[in-house]
This record gives C-alpha cells, structure tokens and sequence, in this order.
C-alpha cells in the first residue's frame, strides 16, 4: 500500500522569511548514511525524495531512507522550522476538532460563556452577542451584586434556544466585552 501526502501553501514573501536562515548551497549537503548491515522494518520502508530549485541554479535531488542517518544532518532544523511556519498558517486545520466541531449559531438562539475567575472550579454563565469570543479569551464581566468589572475567562461557549436557556434572559448578567492589554497592566500613576 501507498500513501501520498501533499499540502501546498502560497503565502506571499514566505519561502524567503523561511529559508533566511539556512545557507542555499550547504542545505542538505551532508549525510551520514546507514552501515550496510542496518536492519530494515519487515514489510515497511520509509523512503524520501528531495528536490531542491534554485531560481539560477540547477536543481539538486537528494533520496535516501527516512531515517536518522539517512537523512541530511541539518533536516531536524529544516523540519522544525517549517513545521512552525506551516502552523503559523493553520497547519491542521482541517482536523482539528475545534474547527470542524464546531456548530454554528441560529440567529434566533442565544450566546452563552462558561467563565471562571481566579483559576475557579465553578463556572458561571454570561451571555453575549459576540461571535468572536473563543474558548480561552479573557472577557470583562460585571461581577457579584455590586456588578464591579471583573476579568474572567471563557471556558466554554454554547449556544440555546429560548426555551432551553439554562437561566432566564432577563437575569443573566452579559459580557462587556473582549479584554485588552490595558485590563491586565493598569497604567502606572
């Protein structure tokens, strides 16, 4: 069996913030190899093929096992620094449980956020009409029965119908909104 792989990425300007900090004609050019008695997988090889285009020179084709010395020396670098590139893009996106789970909102149903103060065990419904608050965010609430503003984060995000809100709307307290870098470093006096 056969399986191929692919994924290509267009991003204007990036293959040259990528490869600033590798040395084009040194990239790739030592490997160690495998002694001739390594011992291969039954049923199982893992084989790669690089070619490498130059705009004025010609291209370079490397091959050999995919393996620790099979590979170029410099290749661990090589991958980390694309992986972390490609993720900066959205590298998984397509299966990543957070993007393909989630639902989205009927305009008729009401927003609802899961948040906790200080590291909480408890969490407390708010509503909101922002779409764009995620799991994570840090949000600015109006908080016990003098609603002073509090900084809680969303630890949940769901979404009801009228008839199966979890509180009444009417005494539901809302989210204010986003926090900023300012809610977390109050100016100095």
């Amino acid at each position: 069996m056969t399986i191929s792989v692919s994924r290509k990425y267009e991003i204007e300007g990036g293959i040259e913030s990528l490869l600033e900090n590798f040395d084009a004609e040194e990239l790739f050019s030592h490997i160690e190899g495998n002694p001739d008695d390594v011992i291969d997988t039954p049923n199982e090889t893992k084989d790669y093929t690089i070619t490498i285009e130059y705009k004025k020179n010609p291209s370079r084709t490397i091959a050999g096992s995919y393996d620790k010395n099979g590979l170029p020396e410099d290749f661990a670098d090589f991958a980390e620094t694309v992986f972390d590139f490609i993720r900066f893009y959205g590298l998984g996106e397509i299966l990543d449980p957070s993007v393909y789970g989630k639902v989205k909102r009927c305009k008729s149903e009401y927003l609802f956020c899961s948040v906790t103060f200080d590291e909480g065990y408890k969490s407390y419904y708010y509503l909101t009409d922002d779409d764009s608050i995620e799991i994570g965010d840090f949000v600015l609430v109006p908080a016990g029965k003098d609603n002073h503003e509090a900084v809680v984060e969303v630890v949940n995000i769901e979404y009801f119908s009228e008839e199966n809100v979890p509180l009444p709307i009417e005494k539901t307290k809302r989210i204010i909104r986003k926090c900023t870098d300012e809610d977390f470093d109050p100016p100095v006096a």
